[in-house]
């Protein structure tokens, strides 16, 4: 009822700027979501008119609503830190037909941010069909005008089928594939020898609608090109790259550790990190796909194995993996990163390892500032977790690490110089004195 109401009002503001009285009468309805391809933006809100729908990550959708078939604006909004109002970065409007999906794509960037409509009718399944529905979007400006093919994964290295020639903000119309397992490669257009993009073998699932979106990739994938799938209830997938394999940084955050080789089979034939020490971070380091058997060993010497976990890595995705220590027993704590640059804040995460404080908070504030009065910025956090993204404005900045709920400092301050986009990574270590920790920034990658 409430949705309708304001239908029904926004539909007879614009009728009345006409100077027509008649309230319109919705027939029916249409679908709506928005898609966020705005590579560095935080999130999104997604507005019909004033009224907040959702806010929108990066390369991710709104749940698709159904709108009556009037006339509405579509408003974008995000918050910047400081300011005690939100920004609104572009607006559509919009005359919904009834039985039309439309899918609103923000694209380009946060102060030049466009907005473009794909539509098309909506469809319904019996159950009973064999065929998947496709479409295909492209949002990235930078690549230009390309080429899609699906093919066989049968038939490759046979790249099958041209399924579209797109430009940047364009959609293909739909088109029925027969359920199987495909290949999806993008290369730029008229040149199938210059390959951009090229998945993994893919089951393609009947009975369903999809949107294969094509993004810019960003700094947690390993590939620079991105590609999602968009179903017709929302959900989403990702389309990895089989060119790119996933990646591990190993952090050494166990003082009773030593220092350490690692393995990443269980023949210890393959080492791939070697003589790390206490406090040592590596650079992102290619590994294979699914679980694997990680194994650390005193250095040179593969009969003393100090450690020996699972870790579990994801097509074209990054991760963070600490050697530390719980319940009293070394082992590995596997963290997904958030490394995507955000253009109106500074990001701060960082991963709880010193074993002598159960919990802490983390501050931070104006250089020079004294934390008598402030409240924490991460309150409580717990012996092996990870904060998640802490943002703030560009400036210069003392950080302090204190026992949680005290004022009591266990590191601090260190000084912090932050510029818009920055994302740091950080860990808390043990040290010799008991009382104290060491909040370590990572080396930039």
């Amino acid at each position: 009822m409430t949705r309708m109401l304001l239908a029904i009002i926004a539909a007879a503001a614009i009728a009345g700027c006409g100077g027509d009285s008649a309230l319109p009468e919705a027939t029916g309805d249409g679908i709506i979501r928005m898609i966020n391809a705005v590579p560095t933006s935080p999130d999104i809100g997604f507005l019909i008119e004033e009224r907040a729908l959702e806010g929108v990550a990066y390369k991710s959708n709104s749940s698709p609503e159904s709108w009556d078939d009037l006339t509405y604006t579509f408003n974008f909004d995000i918050n910047r830190p400081g300011l005690n109002q939100s920004q609104r970065i572009a607006s559509q409007f919009l005359d919904v037909v009834r039985d039309i999906e439309y899918t609103l794509v923000v694209r380009g960037s946060v102060d030049a941010a466009t907005v473009d409509v794909w539509e098309i009718p909506e469809r319904s399944f019996s159950g009973a069909e064999t065929i998947f529905e496709m479409r295909i979007g492209h949002t990235v400006e930078a690549l230009g005008t390309v080429d899609v093919y699906i093919g066989l994964a049968s038939a490759a290295p046979d790249l099958g089928d041209l399924a579209a020639t797109l430009a940047p903000g364009e959609v293909s119309t739909p088109t029925d594939i027969e359920e199987d397992v495909y290949i999806v490669t993008i290369t730029a257009a008229g040149n199938p020898a210059d390959v951009l993009f090229e998945s993994v073998p893919t089951q393609i699932v009947a009975n369903q609608s999809a949107l294969i979106t094509v993004f810019e990739g960003d700094a947690n994938d390993t590939a620079p090109v991105s590609v999602r799938v968009f179903n017709e209830r929302g959900l989403s997938s990702t389309l990895a790259d089989a060119r790119f394999p996933p990646t591990a940084r190993f952090i050494h955050a166990s003082s009773d550790l030593g220092t350490s080789d690692i393995f990443d089979d269980t023949a210890l034939q393959n080492r791939i990190v070697a003589d790390l020490a206490f406090g040592d971070v590596t650079g992102d380091i290619d590994m294979a796909v699914g679980e694997l058997t990680i194994t650390a060993t005193a250095p040179g010497n593969v009969g003393a194995i100090q450690l020996e976990d699972s870790l579990t890595t994801f097509p074209g995705l990054r991760l963070n993996y600490y050697f530390t220590v719980l319940a009293d027993e070394l082992t590995g704590a596997q963290v997904t990163v958030d490394r995507r640059s955000v253009e109106t804040i500074a990001r701060l995460t960082f991963f709880h390892s010193a074993v002598n404080h159960d919990f802490v908070d983390l501050y931070v504030v104006d250089a020079g500032t004294l934390i008598d009065d402030v409240l924490p910025r991460q309150i409580g956090l717990g012996y092996g977790l990870q904060t998640p993204s802490i943002g703030f404005d560009e400036g210069s900045y003392d950080i302090y690490i204190t026992t949680a709920g005290e004022k009591t400092v266990l590191d601090g301050p260190i000084s912090l110089e932050a510029a818009l986009g920055d994302v740091f990574e950080a860990v808390l270590l043990d040290r010799v004195d008991p009382s104290l920790a060491e909040f370590q920034l990572f080396p930039p990658l």
